[in-house]
């Protein structure tokens, strides 16, 4: 079944590459966050945290908040993606084909792995990157699945940009991808957060805790 990306998000400063093509330099990221909450251990080599889960889930959201909680800098590979391509990730999903494009977030998610910080993969990713996860898992690293229930997550993926990609019923789709893709999310998962009827708070709460030593 032809798989799409998670729902459009504003990309950051234009690449400096043509689009569709990997970017020269750094992947795009937050800033760390300074002061009081700042995690005080510096970052390894590879991601403190890596989020998993299907649109809606609050990877890009809660992930945000934990890594300004941690002190660390955050990496979406969705928003790596649409700002090397200048443009959003459905749109380019449908401009170069969803091969070309799972080798564009393959090579976005191996950069990302190597590199400190926190972690949210595109909902799709996971299918692809589930070797990697289990080696980082196995360095010691950890991933918290981001669970939700179609109920809550359609309105969340509804105020986003609409997917460029959606043919049919959005629920049908958001319910066919959520079932194709749980396996692999709870295959590399070290935790699982159901984020249903939780706050964005009691969801990073939730991930802190999940992290070896509870860091939040």
């Amino acid at each position: 079944m032809t798989s799409t990306p998670e729902p459009e998000r504003a990309s950051g400063p234009a690449a400096t590459t043509a689009p569709g093509e990997p970017a020269r330099g750094p992947a795009a990221t937050t800033a760390p966050a300074s002061g009081p909450g700042a995690a005080t251990t510096s970052a390894g080599p590879q991601p403190l945290l890596v989020l998993v889960g299907p649109p809606g889930s609050g990877k890009s959201t809660a992930g945000a908040l934990v890594a300004e909680r941690l002190g660390v800098a955050l990496t979406d590979t969705d928003a790596v993606l649409a700002e090397r391509a200048r443009r959003g990730v459905g749109e380019l999903f449908i401009d170069v084909g969803e091969e070309r494009f799972r080798e564009l977030e393959d090579a976005a998610v191996t950069e990302a792995l190597a590199a400190p910080g926190v972690l949210a993969l595109g909902s799709g990713a996971v299918e692809h990157a589930a070797s990697s996860l289990g080696r980082y898992r196995a360095d010691g690293g950890t991933v918290v699945f981001l669970d939700v229930s179609l109920a809550a997550g359609m309105p969340r993926v509804g105020l986003n940009a609409p997917r460029s990609v959606t043919l049919g019923s959005p629920r049908a789709l958001f319910s066919s991808m959520a079932a194709q893709r749980r396996p692999a999310y709870e295959s590399v998962a070290s935790a699982v957060v159901d984020t249903s009827d939780l706050t964005v708070e009691q969801v990073v709460e939730a991930v802190l805790a999940a992290l070896p030593g509870s860091r939040g």
